[in-house]
């Protein structure tokens, strides 16, 4: 099932499957500012990654000493969300444990998902809940936004990013899914880096100590095109896929494993604790000129 929410100057669109937005049309423009989920690039517009981040050693975690599978960026993209609330402003979708996540991850959880417009943005705020009265869980959550670039995956090139308190960005490499300790240090420009498909010829950019929690994207004219701000989530990625003509802007609370991981939960790099009956949340918020 899809839900729409707009107002004066944006519409979106929200699929009940992992709660994924789908849509954020500039009413002003007429122009689609979210990837279309092209299957020849990749599928997804805005996947949430719950309960984690990226790759698991061998795809396998242990915790009290029983071992679980998990894939890639978990599983709560492939579940379909309840509808907890809608109104003209605001959009909230929840999943919460069943058997079935069970058998992959055995804490007793709530996630809620929240979508809310307001003038020329939109907020998206996650909601994390251990439910359990006893039991400590671990966790770790994170956005995945794709944003259009260009009306032809040949412009790519012609934009960049604004970052408001970097100079250098240090980006962990990956080999096979994994972080490393190695490291590629990009010298930023006036704070920008032009985007560059070269740029992700070896997956992701992870940074794990990035200081800015705003980027900007710009047009070869440096027209501001959509601000990205983020808050509660102290890593971020940048990604791609080589002429598709989008970029992802993902704030994360969690990483993939590091190669040289034990695989046991609780000592995952980035690993979120909420103690019974706790709550947690993030959000990013997208703005776009008017």
């Amino acid at each position: 099932m899809t839900y729409h929410l707009q107002n004066e100057n944006i519409i979106i669109t929200v699929d009940s499957k992992g709660a994924e937005l789908k849509s954020i049309f500039n009413k002003s423009t007429q122009e689609e500012l979210l990837w279309q989920a092209d299957p020849e690039f990749w599928s997804k517009s805005s996947p949430v990654l719950f309960p984690i981040v990226g790759t698991l050693k061998n795809g396998i975690y242990i915790h009290n000493q029983k071992q679980y599978r998990l894939p890639r960026h978990g599983f709560a993209r492939d579940y379909n969300f309840k509808l907890d609330e809608v109104s003209n402003a605001h959009l909230v979708l929840s999943l919460e444990a069943s058997p079935d996540t069970s058998q992959l991850y055995p804490f007793v959880f709530k996630l809620q998902i929240v979508y809310t417009l307001e003038n020329n943005s939109l907020e998206v705020e996650y909601k994390v809940e251990n439910l359990s009265d006893v039991e400590t869980m671990s966790f770790s959550l994170g956005a995945h936004p794709a944003f259009n670039v260009g009306v032809k995956a040949d412009d790519f090139s012609e934009y960049s990013l604004l970052f408001n308190k970097d100079d250098e960005l240090k980006a962990n490499c990956l080999k096979d899914g994994l972080l490393t300790r190695d490291k590629n240090t990009i010298t930023l420009t006036n704070q920008k880096i032009q985007l560059n498909y070269k740029l992700f010829e070896n997956d992701a950019l992870v940074l794990l100590d990035m200081e800015s929690d705003k980027l900007t994207l710009l047009d070869n004219n440096d027209k501001n095109m959509l601000t990205f701000e983020f808050e509660n989530f102290p890593y971020f990625g940048i990604w791609t896929v080589k002429d598709s003509g989008f970029i992802c802007l993902e704030p994360w609370a969690g990483v993939a494993d590091f190669d040289y991981h034990d695989q046991q939960l609780e000592n995952k790099t980035g690993i979120n604790t909420l103690q019974p009956e706790e709550n947690w949340s993030a959000s990013w918020t997208v703005c776009i000129p008017i």
